[in-house]
């Protein structure tokens, strides 16, 4: 009995049931993200940042989509692929951008006599009050106003919506959360790399499928017909094919869409209740029990000073923590796809462009850091470590491990042909990786920002790390471009000299290095004079 009351927790939740949850859960939501903004000025400026910028997007989308019900169907089709690969973006960024909201972390309810199938329904409905999720719903809804010439192809074009919208969302809880599952072992590490490499290349595939003879030839004759057919048989289509059956007059296709539709969005429900009922039952389930050797290769590569030793710390973190694993693959994966895309479409610079995006996206994948290590990180301040050193050692870890990614996918690029120039795209590239490193290291002891609890999901994000995340994200973003602007400058200059391009590659070398050492000096003081009071940020740090 005792084995069975802690699998099968039982609630009474009084006449109104999982209603009663539901609405609960909703409002905790919503008290949540109200007491994030209250207490932090940043959240609340960067949130309603986002807020207008989805308006924005909504103002200028919705009422193009309405519009086009006064247009024939070849051109009204154009929302089936639209609305397809919208929905399948949806499930790829919530791996490669931490696209589960932990602000309802299902673990912190597992005191609760509560079921995953009487808590599921209230987290859903708590995700779609984000602001994202609020932006896919309107634009769903004016969807629905592009096939409102008829009131069947409307009500098929409602239904759309609902399955559409309930697919994304559930997609990107369902795949976050078995793969949170997995990457707890090592050797699930290696099947969630995989597994993120693949579905992050589904994007660039549904994009050749839509952009090769006659369907691309479709869309530039404005006869989205074609395309619509294709997107509307694959899984993330199957609801938004609906309105265009029915406006074709194709009804058996339409009930088959309908039917796979429903399926697909069970199947995706059931997985994420199963998921959630074992996060319920289970809360404190860790990576434990991995055997871990003396590491004597990063001590004899790096030595045994305090910087040497929080590079080594978090040199084994970043393959160890299934959390920086999640990173890792984020950043490394999206630079791969622009490398593939220009061999596909034969553009150099876009080839380029994703191996300084990849240096960008490592370095900045440190801004966080001090949040791993949340209230552990008191062992820095008791030992007396310097703030420099701190800087340092982290700056140099991501150094250890992006820094070999970096050179061979740019080694790569070069030798099949995709990336021409190649020692200017290295200037680039190389002051990219160290101006993003300086920056972090710079911004991150200002706002060390949030992650994911010790053996929590490892694709979670907070609201208000996120919140925080919109604000810092144009610092760090526009902060990057500017720093490499004087070193695309001058390295598109010389492209044409031989002399002039090393000149400019050693030159870069020692700008970036100035930069770096900036942000570890900046930095480490900020750490050395503010370093109790963040120790107390860093307390709530891991959601």
């Amino acid at each position: 009995m005792a084995t069975e009351a802690l699998t099968e927790p039982v609630v009474r939740t009084g006449p109104t049931g999982t209603r009663g949850v539901l609405s609960t859960v909703v409002r905790l939501r919503l008290s949540m993200w109200r007491t994030s903004m209250r207490r932090s000025t940043i959240h609340l400026v960067s949130s309603i940042l986002g807020v207008l910028g989805a308006l924005g997007l909504l103002v200028l989308l919705g009422p193009a989509l309405v519009l086009l019900s006064r247009q024939p169907l070849r051109i009204v089709a154009l929302t089936v692929p639209l609305f397809t690969a919208v929905t399948l973006s949806w499930g790829v960024l919530s791996l490669v951008a931490a696209g589960a909201d932990a602000t309802l972390d299902p673990a912190r309810f597992s005191v609760l006599p509560l079921r995953a199938g009487e808590l599921a329904p209230g987290l859903f409905a708590a995700g779609l009050t984000g602001v994202p999720a609020v932006l896919l719903v309107g634009l769903s809804l004016a969807q629905v106003g592009s096939w409102s010439g008829h009131a069947v192809t409307a009500l098929a074009a409602l239904a759309a919506a609902v399955l559409g919208v309930a697919t994304a969302v559930l997609i990107s809880r369902a795949v976050t959360s078995t793969l949170a599952r997995v990457m707890t072992s090592r050797t699930g590490r290696v099947t969630g790399a995989v597994v993120v490499a693949l579905v992050t290349t589904l994007p660039m595939g549904l994009n050749l499928a839509l952009a090769t003879d006659s369907l691309f030839l479709d869309i530039l004759a404005f006869d989205a017909r074609g395309s619509a057919w294709v997107a509307s048989w694959t899984p993330v289509g199957w609801a938004w094919g609906l309105p265009f059956d029915v406006a074709e007059g194709r009804w058996g296709n339409a009930v088959v869409h309908l039917a796979l539709a429903v399926a697909f969005v069970v199947l995706l429900y059931r997985v994420w209740v199963y998921q959630l009922s074992r996060a319920l039952t289970s809360p404190l389930s860790s990576s434990g029990g991995q055997r871990i050797g003396r590491g004597r290769f990063l001590p004899a590569l790096l030595g045994t000073s305090p910087t040497a030793t929080i590079a080594a710390r978090r040199t084994r973190a970043w393959y160890r923590d299934s959390r920086l694993v999640s990173i890792a693959l984020r950043t490394a994966v999206l630079p791969v796809f622009f490398v593939l895309q220009a061999m596909v479409t034969g553009s150099n610079l876009l080839a380029g462009t994703g191996v300084v995006m990849l240096g960008v996206l490592a370095g900045l994948s440190l801004m966080n850091d001090l949040a791993f290590d949340g209230p552990a990180w008191w062992l820095h301040l008791a030992v007396g470590v310097k703030g420099w050193e701190d800087r340092l050692g982290r700056a140099l870890a991501s150094i250890v491990v992006y820094g070999p990614a970096l050179l061979l996918t740019w080694g790569v690029g070069v030798l099949i042909g995709a990336v021409t120039l190649p020692v200017p795209w290295l200037s680039i590239c190389i002051t990219a990786f160290l101006a993003s490193l300086g920056l972090a290291v710079l911004v991150g002891a200002f706002f060390p920002g949030t992650a994911p609890r010790t053996g929590g999901n490892p694709f979670a994000a907070s609201s208000g790390g996120a919140a925080q995340g919109c604000l810092t994200a144009i610092l760090s973003f526009v902060g990057p471009a500017i720093l490499v602007l004087p070193v695309v400058v001058a390295a598109f200059l010389t492209r044409g000299s031989a002399v002039g391009q090393w000149v400019t590659l050693a030159v870069s070398c020692v700008y970036a290095v100035g930069l770096l050492a900036f942000g570890v000096v900046v930095g480490g003081r900020r750490l050395d004079r503010r370093g109790p009071e963040l120790l107390g940020q860093l307390g709530q740090s891991q959601i």
